[in-house]
Formats: structure tokens, C-alpha cells, sequence
């Protein structure tokens, strides 16, 4: 059913075309009358802006809203072709249209099928999505017209012994001496792509830390999971809130659980960008080869994660599990995405090893891909430019990661997770979706020290002394090898967070978001 926008007064979405996966196979084309919901993303009212801005959170959202005139076009377009307008939301830009499956086909010229690929059957699309010419530059994404999965969790486990057992968040936290706090007054997100969050888990992992516990809210996007049974993204879930439980247990903390779609992580950010929960700090533990996401998503990630540089929220992404490669098995050297966007704080993953004191006794590039057991993610973006923190490094395009921290499963953390018996038991884990919930720990610290938000963290990693920084200069990620300074291993290396906070201590404060 593709539409040729040049016969029929329609345009393209730029980036939007997409091919047929060489390694899924067409089961059969979509039945007609599947119900299929999507998300319209709009622009903003104003361009937003480059720089962290200092305005309130409600003079930022008023100006950046979307223009009623689209919204207004856009609820024209959805009845001209028989699709129900679900829900508005001007500050978050977003319409959320449903309808038939022969609907949605018609509405947007695009062609969908159901595939299959490693035993699982998706709705998916090919070719481009077309919307007529009076939405052109209105309508800026189309999500959800193919639910096929794009990300994945970059979590790693390993077995526990006698010689491995280990570290707490706690224990990790002193070796990188994070500043005293406990996360009263800020807030913080978890996105979430799938399982599902069990605070009496986290309750008794707390417990056992001898650490406060506050539950987690728990807001589901788009339906939430589409299988909340998984271990595996249930394992994400509990890693990740364990981790921003054990250090930072006062902070309001959310999880934004969403289905494991371009639709469903846009729209969960989206959401812990502009909910009421007013989130400081956001941690990713998901994603995937650059290669993997259409031009048109990574344009509506990016234009997400300027939106929070530019209100203040750190957004710590997780660089990715399989060494320089990103797992693509073609003999070059790929970046995982969304950790490779501009506007975000890219972490990458070390091997951390503690003396008696628990001080730092030797940390290298976590680089265990001869025994099956992993390898940080880092590199140079062949798809996005350097920010302008960047500006200095001898790089061509956005460099990742920005900093790094303890990831290597052998040396990873003690975590306890449900398991299929109905109760619970540890596990040691590790990869780099351990380094971003650390960090947004960490970022929350501050902030309370500060008194204040941060602003622009990922400007400040940049422009901070090299002591604020445990540089990381032994080892290799398959592709890059760790160096004084930075480099697409360890980025800056893993954070001291006191001599952080020093530094943000002495910076000129800027108004900021409320």
C-alpha cells in the first residue's frame, strides 16, 4: 500500500523509510482489522534550545509546547481517515491516534506484515510513512505503526565465588567516594523496556544493606510491559532500582515501565521528562547498534534528550555490552545508540578491584570477551555529531562513552532478583546498565549538597580537573584502547564524586529549573 507522495499531495517523514530485515521472514500480511495505536510527535512552538536554559520548569514547557494549529491538523488528518484521537499532550508534544490496522495503512502510505525472526512474530513495516503536505514540518515522527524489538538490556550476569563475590552499591560507592547524601527532596527516573518492578524485593535487598526503603512509584506507558514474566528485563528492573534504592533511599524515585518499541522508549522518556514527578536525574540500562534505529527515531531521541539538556536533567545511557563491535558481527566498529546521542551522559564500563580499605586498588578497561562474559561498549558515532563539550577532542563525530564505572560481571554487584521459584536469590551482575543507574545515584547526591540542580552535568564532566576523575589507562575494548586523558574506552574514567562536587561547588550558580 505504499503511497507515492508525488501523485497524491502527500510528503515523506525524512528518515522515515525503512527496509525489510534480511533476518526476519514474512509470516503474513497484517489482518486489516488489528487494532494499532501510535504516537504523532510534534515540534515545539519554539526550537529548543542547545545550551541548559536556567528557566522554571513551567516557563520551559510553556514555551516549547506544542502549537495548537497542529494539533488541531492533526485531529482533522486522523478523522479524514477513520483514526480515533486518544489523548493530547501539548507539553510533551504528543498525539496518541488509534485505529484499524487498513486504517493505519492508508493514513501513513505505508505498508505493514507480520515477521518472524528467532522464534518471535512482530507487526513490521517497510518503506516510508507519508503524511499529507498540510501536516509537512508539523508532524515530526510516527511511532508504533511496527512493534518490532529495537533494544535490548545491557545487563550482564556472572557466578558468584569464594575469589568473586562481589560488591554492594555501597561498597562501590566508597571506592568512587561519593559525596554523604540520601536523595531527600530530588528525584529521580528509571526507564524501563520490559519484567517488572518487586518492591518486596527491593524492600528485603535494603534491608539487608541496613539502608531505609521507600517504594518505587511504578508508571506504566503505553500498557506497560508487553511480557512482564521475563527474568531477564525483570533482572534490569531490580538491578537498576536496587542500585538508586541503596544509595540515594530518600529521593522520590519512578519507574517508567514501557513495551520494548521505538514507540514505547520514546514515549517513556517523554513521560519522565513531563510528568509530575519532576525527575532530576533519568538512567537508560537499554539500547542497540546505532545501525538498528531509522533516522526518523534517532532524530525524535535526540530532539528528547536536548530537550532535558536544556531543562537540566542528567540522562545517564548505558554504552553497551559487547566491546567495540556492539555485537555486530561484520568486522567494523559500531556505537550503540541511545548512548551516542549528543545531549546525554554515556557511561562505559571497568573492571574495579578494592583494597582492605575499600579505597581503589586497580581498575582497567572491562574487556572479558574471551570467556563469554562481555565488553564495554565505546567508540566514535558515525551518525551524530560531537556535543559541544567535545569540542576539544581530536574526534569526528560524538564520542562514547563521557565517563565510566564498575561493570565487569567477575567484579559486579550483588543483587537480589526473583527468580522462578517465586522467591528470591543473588546474583552477580555487572555490564554497563550498572554504571548509569551508579551515576544518576550520584548526580542526585550532588544536586542535594548543591542545593540547587546542576544544570549542564555533561558540560561540567568535561571542564572539571583530571583529579575529579579516576583516569582509566590499562586495557582495550576491542576496538580502542584506554589512554591518559579520554578516550572511546572509559571516556574521562570512573567519577570521584567528592572532588565532583568540589568542583560544582565552585562554578558561578546559574538560575535553574524548579
Amino acid at each position: 500500500m505504499n503511497i507515492d507522495p508525488a501523485r497524491t499531495g502527500r510528503v515523506i517523514i525524512p528518515g522515515s523509510e525503512k527496509s525489510s530485515d534480511p533476518h526476519a521472514a514474512v509470516v503474513h500480511a497484517v489482518d486489516p482489522g488489528e487494532p494499532i495505536a501510535v504516537t504523532v510527535r510534534l515540534r515545539p512552538d519554539r526550537a529548543i534550545p542547545d545550551e541548559y536554559t536556567g528557566q522554571s520548569r513551567s516557563e520551559f514547557e510553556q514555551q516549547h509546547s506544542a502549537r495548537a494549529a497542529d494539533i488541531a491538523g492533526v485531529d482533522t488528518f486522523a478523522g479524514q481517515y477513520g483514526l480515533h484521537v486518544d489523548g493530547v499532550n501539548a507539553v510533551q508534544r504528543t498525539m496518541t491516534l488509534s485505529g484499524t490496522a487498513a486504517h493505519m495503512q492508508s493514513a501513513f502510505g505505508t505498508d505493514l506484515a507480520d515477521y518472524q525472526s528467532d522464534g518471535a512474530t512482530y507487526r513490521g513495516r517497510v518503506g516510508a510513512i507519508s503524511i499529507p503536505q498540510s501536516l509537512d514540518g508539523a508532524i515530526t515522527s510516527v511511532t508504533g505503526l511496527d512493534a518490532g524489538t529495537a533494544s535490548q538490556s545491557h545487563r550482564i550476569t556472572a557466578e558468584a565465588t569464594p575469589s568473586t563475590p562481589g560488591y554492594t552499591p555501597l561498597d562501590v560507592a566508597r571506592a568512587y567516594d561519593l559525596p554523604a547524601g540520601d536523595g531527600a527532596g530530588r528525584h529521580v527516573g528509571v526507564i524501563s523496556l520490559g519484567g517488572h518492578y518487586d518492591d518486596r524485593v527491593q524492600a528485603a535487598y535494603l534491608k539487608a544493606l541496613g539502608v531505609p526503603h521507600s517504594a518505587f512509584n511504578v508508571v506504566n506507558v503505553d500498557g506497560g510491559a508487553q511480557r512482564p514474566s521475563d527474568a531477564g528485563p525483570t533482572g534490569e528492573d531490580m538491578l537498576d532500582t536496587e542500585m538508586i534504592g541503596a544509595l540515594v533511599p530518600k529521593a522520590e524515585k519512578t519507574i517508567y515501565i514501557a513495551p520494548n518499541t521505538d514507540r514505547g522508549f520514546l514515549d517513556a522518556i517523554s513521560t519522565a521528562l513531563h510528568d509530575e514527578h519532576h525527575n532530576d536525574a533519568i538512567s537508560i540500562s537499554w539500547g542497540g547498534p546505532e545501525e538498528r534505529f531509522t533516522p526518523q527515531a534517532v532524530r525524535a531521541f535526540n530532539e528528547l534528550f536536548k530537550e532535558a539538556h536544556a531543562m537540566g536533567v542528567s540522562v545517564f545511557s548505558a554504552a553497551g555490552d559487547n566491546g567495540a563491535t556492539d555485537g555486530i558481527p561484520d568486522g567494523q566498529l559500531h556505537v550503540d545508540f541511545p548512548s551516542s546521542s549528543p545531549s546525554i551522559i554515556a557511561n562505559g564500563g571497568t573492571k574495579l578491584v578494592t583494597a582492605a580499605d575499600g579505597s581503589i586498588a586497580k581498575e582497567t578497561v572491562w574487556n572479558e570477551l574471551r570467556h563469554k562474559q562481555g565488553a564495554t561498549g565505546g567508540g566514535i558515532s558515525e551518525i551524530n555529531p560531537k556535543p559541544p563539550a567535545q569540542a576539544k577532542l581530536p574526534i569526528s563525530g560524538r564520542g562514547v562513552p563521557d565517563i565510566a564505572g564498575d561493570a565487569d560481571p567477575t567484579t559486579g554487584f550483588r543483587m537480589l532478583v526473583p527468580l522462578e521459584s517465586g522467591k528470591a536469590g543473588l546474583e552477580l551482575v555487572g555490564g554497563t546498565s550498572a554504571v548509569a543507574p551508579l551515576y544518576a545515584a550520584l548526580a542526585t547526591r550532588l544536586e542535594q549538597n548543591l542545593g540547587h540542580p546542576i544544570g549542564d552535568l555533561q558540560k561540567a564532566i568535561y571542564s572539571a580537573p583530571a583529579d575529579a576523575f579516576h583516569d582509566v589507562t590499562i586495557g582495550n575494548n576491542g576496538g580502542y584502547t584506554a589512554q591518559p586523558g579520554w578516550d572511546a574506552a572509559t571516556g574521562r574514567g570512573s567519577i570521584d564524586g567528592s572532588k565532583l562536587l568540589t568542583y560544582l561547588e565552585g562554578r558561578p550558580q546559574t538560575s535553574a529549573i524548579g
